[in-house]
């Protein structure tokens, strides 16, 4: 974990959105931008827009799009940005007579890196569902991170990867693209904030995060408070996070009470009987749809990314996650969370233990179809 860095909160799309678009406007050499869902609605195009302009103007624009989670990324969308030379690939298109089509394995981070400065990365995708409700949209509850420092390299080297992995949209996205003058990111002069990005990718790193969160797990002091837009944790997290509860640890987990992908709600539940036995708190956000993946332990260490507690992240997509060590980072982050405790409802452990004999059926049955949720 390199010091060196500068980190700051964006929580929700009313902070996220304006710093995204506005460091848009201001770059100068190179945009690179990696995303599970670049949607066709008034606030996706409002990235297409921006993008086009960049373009137009001899900034050099490269975006990854996922050929599952942008599935509705329209016809249209794609034109507008070839013809102003944005470069485009598409990460495991869905129909089978493409190049390096694919359906289970999916790109599902969440990137931008502009002018090899600044980089934005976290749960955010692109589109309504994650905008404000005054620009329109639906205002999901999320976390993205602004980040500044070295580990910029790191992300850009990722980047690359995924680029080079993913079939071009633009013909010209296929030849050896000119390389550009972006300065090599330095560190924050008199920061301490250390920083290791976490990844998952083709080849490597499968298990390399839930290796990292067992590890901070086993060592936490005080605290382990969660938020999980998808939790299904598998045996190990699910012992990690029983072991911490049971020599007095503070666990807290935070779901979405009404989730956007159906199914998935039950399938959480079948996990939760266990970790409330062990002493695991769980609380169910109410208002609305939940997407945030954070993680903090004691204060001092945290973790944000796209990468989720469940079989798909485990197993088949391409993820990427920030591990942070800062006392004050992280103190922000549980600040968030006990505000949005404010908005949920505790599951009290005897009621959830007499559900229904249908409800533990159904639990029981979208747990087994999980990786496919």
């Amino acid at each position: 974990m390199l010091p060196g860095h500068r980190v700051h909160w964006l929580f929700g799309g009313a902070r996220a959105y304006p710093a995204m678009l506005d460091a848009i406007a201001l770059a100068r050499s190179e945009i690179l931008i990696e995303t599970y869902i670049w949607a066709s609605d008034t606030n996706g195009r409002r990235f297409v827009d921006a993008v086009c302009i960049k373009a137009q103007e001899g900034v050099r624009v490269r975006c990854v799009i996922d050929g599952a989670g942008s599935f509705g990324f329209s016809g249209d969308d794609v034109a507008r940005m070839r013809s102003a030379g944005v470069l485009l690939s598409i990460f495991h298109p869905v129909g089978p007579w493409r190049r390096r089509w694919g359906w289970q394995v999916r790109d599902h981070r969440k990137l931008m890196i502009i002018d090899g400065r600044v980089a934005f990365a976290g749960g955010m995708n692109l589109g309504d569902d994650y905008a404000p409700v005054s620009w329109g949209g639906r205002g999901w509850n999320d976390v993205h991170a602004e980040i500044e420092g070295p580990v910029l390299r790191e992300l850009e080297r990722l980047f690359e990867m995924s680029w080079s992995y993913a079939q071009p949209e633009n013909w010209d996205a296929a030849l050896p693209a000119p390389r550009r003058r972006v300065p090599a990111p330095v560190p924050i002069h008199g920061s301490t904030t250390r920083v290791q990005v976490l990844a998952v990718g083709r080849l490597f790193g499968r298990r390399v995060v839930q290796h990292h969160l067992q590890h901070a797990m086993a060592a936490a002091k005080e605290r382990i408070w969660i938020q999980a837009a998808y939790f299904i944790p598998n045996r190990a997290l699910r012992g990690a996070l029983k072991r911490a509860a049971r020599r007095g640890i503070d666990v807290r987990v935070m779901v979405p009470r009404n989730s956007d992908i159906p199914g998935l709600a039950h399938a959480s539940r079948h996990t939760w009987a266990s970790l409330l036995r062990a002493g695991v708190e769980i609380f169910e956000w109410l208002p609305g749809m939940m997407h945030a993946k954070t993680l903090s332990i004691d204060g001092a260490w945290c973790t944000v990314g796209s990468y989720n507690l469940d079989a798909r992240s485990l197993l088949y997509n391409w993820e990427i996650t920030l591990e942070v060590l800062d006392a004050r980072v992280s103190e922000q982050l549980e600040d968030k969370f006990r505000d949005d405790l404010e908005f949920c409802e505790r599951v009290d452990p005897e009621s959830f233990r007499r559900r229904s004999l249908w409800d533990k059926l159904r639990e029981r049955v979208f747990y087994l179809f999980r990786v496919w949720l």
